[in-house]
C-alpha cells in the first residue's frame, strides 16, 4: 500500500521572513512589466466606467487616490492627464530616492518597511516606470505630483472638496473600514463619486501571499490553495489584512453611499476548488472563494454625516 504523499511542512521564524521575501524579489524580476499592464488596463477601464457614470474627462478634476503606495502609478496617471490629485498613504510617498524619503518611512513605518521601500526603488523602479511610460499614449509626468502622508480615516480636506475618490487593492488593508468610508462621504462632493476596488478577502488570492498572486497560470506548489481562510500555515504576507468580508464592506457602503454600481471583477482559482475545498469552505459562498474583488460607484447619502458611527 502506497503512503499517502506528506503535505510540505510550514517553516517558521526568520526561515519563513526570508522565503516571502525571495519570493517577492522573483515575482518582481518576472512580473515587473505585467504590472505596469494590468496597471495601465485598470485606469483605462477607470475612465471608460467613470464616463458612464457622468465624468467623461478625469482633467482638472479634485482627487484623491486613498493609498496610492510607493509606486503611486494610480496617482501620477491622473496627474499626467490634468487631474488635479491628491495620493495620499500613511507611508512617506515619493518617486525619487532620496535619503531624508528613507528616514521618514523608517521613523513612521519601521525599518522593514525602509528596508523593503529601498528595495523597491534600487530594483524595481526604473524598469517599472519606463515600461508604463512606454505603454501610455501620454508622457508620464513626476514633476509636481501631489503625494502625501494622510490615514485614510482622517483626511486632511475640506467638506465637499473632492469630486472623485479612487482607489486600488487597499480597504482590505485599512483597520478602520467605516471610518474611512465616512470620511470619504464627508470630503466627496454631493455630485462627486468613488471607484474603489477592494481585494476579496475569501478569493484564492485574498490572503496576499505572493505565492497566489497569478493563481491560474502559475499556482503554488508549497502553498495550500485558500490556505488563509484554511488552516493558514503560511500566514507570512507582505501587509497587514482586515479579513472582511464582502457583505460587510456593503453595509458600510451602504450607510454612507447611494450605490452606482457595485462591479465584481475577475473569477479565478475555479480549477483548484476541489470538492473536498468547497466542502471544508462551506460556510463561503462560491462567489465568494472565486471572485477576485469588486469596485464600488457611488456618490455621497445627503444625510451620510450625521450617520452614527
Amino acid at each position: 500500500m502506497t503512503a499517502p504523499a506528506s503535505r510540505p511542512s510550514a517553516p517558521t521564524g526568520l526561515l519563513r521572513r526570508l522565503r516571502l521575501y525571495g519570493s517577492m524579489v522573483r515575482y518582481g524580476f518576472a512580473h515587473n512589466q505585467d504590472f505596469a499592464r494590468e496597471h495601465w488596463a485598470f485606469f483605462q477601464t477607470m475612465r471608460e466606467r467613470l464616463g458612464e457614470h457622468g465624468i467623461a474627462d478625469l482633467e482638472r478634476l479634485r482627487a484623491v487616490d486613498v493609498g496610492c503606495g510607493k509606486m503611486m502609478w494610480l496617482t501620477l496617471l491622473m496627474h499626467s492627464v490634468g487631474t488635479r490629485v491628491t495620493g495620499i498613504d500613511t507611508e512617506w510617498v515619493e518617486p525619487n530616492p532620496t535619503f531624508g524619503k528613507y528616514w521618514g518611512i523608517m521613523r513612521s513605518n519601521g525599518v522593514e518597511r525602509a528596508a523593503r521601500t529601498l528595495a523597491w526603488d534600487l530594483l524595481y523602479a526604473s524598469p517599472y516606470y519606463r515600461a508604463l511610460d512606454g505603454i501610455t499614449p501620454f508622457e508620464l509626468h513626476f514633476r509636481d505630483a501631489d503625494a502625501r502622508a494622510m490615514s485614510a480615516d482622517d483626511l486632511d480636506f475640506e467638506t465637499d472638496s473632492i469630486d472623485l475618490a479612487v482607489s486600488h487593492e487597499v480597504f482590505e488593508h485599512l483597520p478602520d473600514v467605516e471610518g474611512a468610508i465616512r470620511e470619504l462621504s464627508r470630503v466627496i462632493r454631493p455630485e462627486g463619486l468613488t471607484y474603489v476596488y477592494t481585494h476579496n478577502y475569501t478569493s484564492i488570492s485574498g490572503g496576499h501571499h505572493i505565492a497566489w498572486k497569478y493563481p491560474d497560470t502559475e499556482p503554488s506548489e508549497i502553498v495550500p490553495p485558500w490556505d488563509h481562510l484554511r488552516e493558514n500555515r503560511f500566514p507570512d504576507v507582505p501587509s497587514w489584512i482586515n479579513g472582511w468580508r464582502e457583505h460587510q464592506y456593503r453595509e458600510v457602503w451602504e450607510r454612507y453611499f447611494e450605490i452606482e454600481d457595485w462591479i465584481p471583477t475577475d473569477r479565478e482559482g475555479e480549477a483548484l476548488l476541489t470538492a473536498e475545498i468547497r466542502e471544508e469552505l462551506a460556510e463561503y459562498s462560491e462567489q465568494e472563494l472565486l471572485t477576485k474583488g469588486f469596485i464600488v460607484v457611488a456618490r455621497p447619502k445627503a444625510d451620510s454625516r450625521r450617520v452614527d458611527s
